[in-house]
């Protein structure tokens, strides 16, 4: 199993880890806007942690896609 693995190019390690991130940016947005913003001192946007996630998730996909 392990040479199969090794055998593998490394765009499919890239696609794979892009995936996994796009799937946890999904899990993200399936949270309750309630519970996300639960205990902060505000309703204002920018304390919406949906979007914090988004964009981080996209910087990390750029610098997957880079190098």
């Amino acid at each position: 199993m392990a040479e199969i693995l090794y055998s593998l190019p490394l765009w499919n390690a890239k696609i794979v880890a892009m995936i996994i991130f796009a799937c946890m940016l999904v899990v993200a947005w399936l949270l309750p806007y309630d519970f996300i913003i639960k205990g902060a001192p505000d309703r204002k946007r920018w304390r919406d942690l949906r979007l914090w996630a988004t964009l981080l998730t996209i910087v990390q996909l750029v610098i997957y896609y880079i190098f």
